[in-house]
């Protein structure tokens, strides 16, 4: 995510079930939603170091919304099908 405060996008994959994401810097935060748009404002946040997992969850096909406040960070993703 090169910009700070600028949304970008991550097409989960079909049959989807488990995702894990986290940004790869240890001092930024990151923000993220299911609706596009809103990732400055209606957002979950993971806080400096952690990492969000959805578990048992039917994701497959949904597109995940990220920002962070921080510039040239990077967005790290796990699936589970």
């Amino acid at each position: 995510m090169a910009s700070a405060d600028t949304e970008y996008s991550y097409a989960i994959p079909a049959g989807t079930k488990r995702i894990r994401f986290k940004l790869r810097a240890l001092n930024a935060l990151l923000k993220y939603c299911f609706t596009s748009g809103a990732s400055g404002t209606t957002y979950i946040t993971v806080g400096y170091g952690d990492a969000e997992e959805i578990n048992d969850a039917k994701l497959g096909g949904q597109t995940v919304y990220f920002q962070s406040p921080t510039a040239s960070q990077t967005l790290e993703t796990r699936t589970w099908k």
